[in-house]
């Protein structure tokens, strides 16, 4: 039995059967692990001083550099480098390492 199902394809199960060929693959469970959230390593002045999970909408990076200022921490600047979150700073390293510490311990 043939079918056409509008898109050029017969029902013969090849290239328009019920599913794709595409959708087959990767029928291992292990393989198709889907990340929740995104995760990011953060550094200070190239040290690394933990990572920050954006678990969910709500949440961004620039939460971390809110919290700094909360902490009266001012003087730095933060940058993306692909999972990188740099943060530079002049001088004050371990008073945001220490900060960060604090956060990322309570988070």
């Amino acid at each position: 039995m043939s079918f056409n199902n509008g898109a050029g394809n017969s029902g013969s199960g090849v290239g328009g059967g019920l599913f794709p060929a595409y959708a087959m693959n990767n029928l291992n469970s292990e393989n198709q692990v889907k990340l929740n959230e995104d995760q990011y390593d953060v550094y200070v002045n190239d040290d690394f001083v933990g990572q920050k999970s954006l678990k969910s909408q709500g949440e961004n990076l620039s939460d971390i550099d809110d919290f700094l200022k909360q902490q009266g921490v001012s003087d730095f600047t933060a940058s993306l480098d692909g999972d990188h979150y740099k943060i530079k700073t002049d001088g004050s390293n371990a008073e945001i390492a220490d900060a960060l510490n604090v956060y990322f311990n309570n988070r």
